[in-house]
């Protein structure tokens, strides 16, 4: 018979009162690891090894798969549960968000990884059934009772929600706005805002009622820049959509060009001025070579002209 989340919370308290020998170990390992308030790392593998001997009764480390995550972006850690071949639930894995932690403090790290860890501690002692019955998002009251007592003998702040506000926003970088009331409304002004290309539908909880209530179309008004891996996964068609030389520019140069040259002249204008092909060289001729500028030092002022140009010179600057 499976445990209760209250009866598994109790279970993990009741051996805080007095540790164990192994407890104490592990203790005293983690005071050490966290001892150095200057070093931002924290080894979430080896401080999962040593909380589940302090608080999860040595519950987790074989059935739990730990990682940090570079895909999540809207939560700082997730605690799912996975099935092997035959379709049952044998393991869990516990991810931390790489994106949202790595430039935050190192105890909002250590506080996550026990956040997930209480949740993979009543996976495992509920035969996989969390309990949701007092809260949907299983933060009941076995979740709170224990979280408050690892906060208490650790000095740790395990919290129901992460408040990395500004963090998550900065990736969610699609951008959708509704052409609709809603737009003139708080708190979202009819904006939707994703880490994800996925445009509001039928899909999102809130569809229904935005349908009924509103009734706008939402258009996608921002996007990041897609980086090389991306823009060679699209199709050529939409690859060069994307280009900032695009076709209709090279048209508007070529029309620019053709604007540019010499037009046919009309009757009235006389003929038009056809200029000589120009003659190819022969085998060994040497090709005519070009009339080399004779300098001449102005008689007055000494300063060097070419020969052609001394007469406007004497004219332009000593002339009376």
């Amino acid at each position: 018979m499976s445990l209760s989340d209250e009866d598994a919370a109790a279970l993990a308290i009741a051996q805080l009162e007095r540790l164990s020998k192994p407890q104490l170990s592990a203790a005293d390992s983690i005071a050490r690891l966290l001892g150095n308030q200057a070093d931002p790392f924290a080894d979430i593998h080896q401080l999962f090894a040593l909380f589940d001997s302090l608080y999860f009764r040595d519950l987790l480390l074989p059935r739990v798969e730990v990682s940090w995550s570079p895909r999540l972006t809207l939560c700082a850690g997730i605690c799912e549960l996975f099935k092997d071949s035959n379709g049952h639930f044998t393991r869990i894995r516990l991810k931390l968000s790489e994106p949202l932690l790595k430039f935050r403090r190192r105890s909002d790290t250590i506080n996550t990884l026990l956040h997930e860890s209480i949740h993979a501690y009543f996976f495992v002692t509920s035969s996989w059934r969390h309990s949701r019955n007092d809260d949907p998002s299983g933060h009941g009251t076995g979740f709170q009772m224990l979280a408050s007592a690892i906060n208490v003998h650790g000095g740790y702040e395990i919290s129901i929600y992460h408040t990395f506000h500004d963090e998550v926003d900065s990736y969610r970088t699609h951008v959708w706005k509704c052409n609709g009331p809603c737009r003139d409304k708080p708190p979202y002004f009819g904006l939707v805002k994703r880490s994800m290309n996925r445009a509001p539908g039928k899909s999102d909880y809130w569809w229904a009622r935005h349908e009924s209530q509103c009734g706008g179309t939402y258009t996608k008004i921002a996007e990041p820049e897609l980086n090389a891996k991306q823009l060679k996964a699209l199709s050529a068609k939409a690859r060069a959509g994307k280009q900032n030389n695009k076709i209709d520019s090279w048209v508007k140069q070529d029309s620019e060009s053709a604007d540019s040259k010499p037009k046919e002249a009309s009757p009235e204008a006389g003929p038009a001025k056809v200029s000589k092909p120009k003659r190819r060289l022969s085998e060994g001729e040497d090709a005519p070579q070009k009339p080399k500028k004779i300098m001449l030092q102005c008689p007055i002022c000494n300063a060097l002209v070419t020969e052609k140009d001394v007469n406007e010179h004497l004219d332009s600057v000593h002339g009376t």
